[in-house]
């Protein structure tokens, strides 16, 4: 399968020459390949975010394309998906939410000193993908525990109610993600403008209890107050109108080490006003 796009991400920022690098090595290497700036904002070491990133953007790339994550710590890793689309990374969960959604058809422990051996291994390995080398020829086939997932336990949804866990910190607006998909969440019956309650709690003690609307998204509240709605990754977001609900709300999460620790409930608690 011809691969036309090597699509990077990282969290090195728009003023680092990482990405010039990246598309450097990509189009040297395999010429007449699409180097793709993805972003390069990520924020630091977010593996979640990149995560729910591939997640939303992977279905809309043709099959076969290669995705390189620059986020994180680890041993580079290949997965490869049934599309046969690629994700290379650091072996840190980047491709967990993928794997869940989409499935996996194999894990490859990626061969540094074929590639290297330097900042720019996944780089260098996805070019060499792109100009045609064989998934099986880059490393050795990774044995069962070896590629690591981070916990997205599955959400539980019945009627009028929805469980799950944080799944992902949003900095930038100060939102939160759930471990709850949208497509679940529709058959809890709630609909646009339907008041809920919602409950996180960590360890079994409640942290933060409150009544809201579930909303398209912001606008439809006033500034300050708190909404659930659809978030863009796929997933339910809860966030403040003009405000971080992170540092408003909750501002405890930013000290666990794990965001899963927070459990979430969204309940129905009446009809919606007309």
């Amino acid at each position: 399968m011809a691969i036309r796009s090597v699509v990077i991400h990282s969290d090195s920022g728009t003023g680092d020459t990482l990405y010039a690098k990246a598309a450097g090595l990509v189009e040297t290497i395999s010429p007449g390949t699409d180097a793709v700036d993805a972003s390069q904002a990520f924020e630091k070491g977010n593996v979640r975010q990149v995560s729910s990133y591939l997640y939303t953007s992977v279905p809309f790339w043709p099959d076969g394309t290669v995705f390189v994550s620059l986020v994180g710590d680890g041993d580079p890793v290949a997965v490869r998906l049934p599309s046969g689309s690629i994700i290379l990374s650091p072996n840190n969960g980047t491709a967990t939410m993928c794997i869940e959604s989409f499935g996996m058809d194999e894990a490859v422990l990626v061969d540094p000193a074929a590639f290297g051996n330097d900042g720019f291994v996944l780089v260098r390995c996805a070019a060499e993908l792109a100009a045609g080398r064989a998934f099986d020829t880059i490393g050795r086939t990774a044995e069962p525990g070896e590629t690591v997932f981070y916990s997205l336990p599955a959400a539980h949804v019945e009627e009028g109610r929805a469980e799950g866990e944080v799944a992902m910190l949003l900095r930038t607006f100060g939102n939160l993600t759930f471990s709850i998909a949208t497509d679940d969440f529709e058959k809890t019956g709630i609909k646009t403008g339907d008041p809920v309650r919602v409950t996180f709690t960590r360890s079994g003690h409640v942290e933060y209890r409150e009544d809201m609307t579930f909303q398209p998204s912001f606008g439809y509240v006033p500034v300050g107050a708190p909404v659930v709605f659809n978030g863009s990754s796929g997933y339910m977001d809860i966030g403040l109108n003009m405000k971080s609900f992170i540092d408003t709300c909750l501002p405890q999460i930013l000290d666990a080490d794990d965001p899963g620790e927070f459990k979430v409930m969204i309940e129905k608690i009446g009809e919606r006003k007309t």
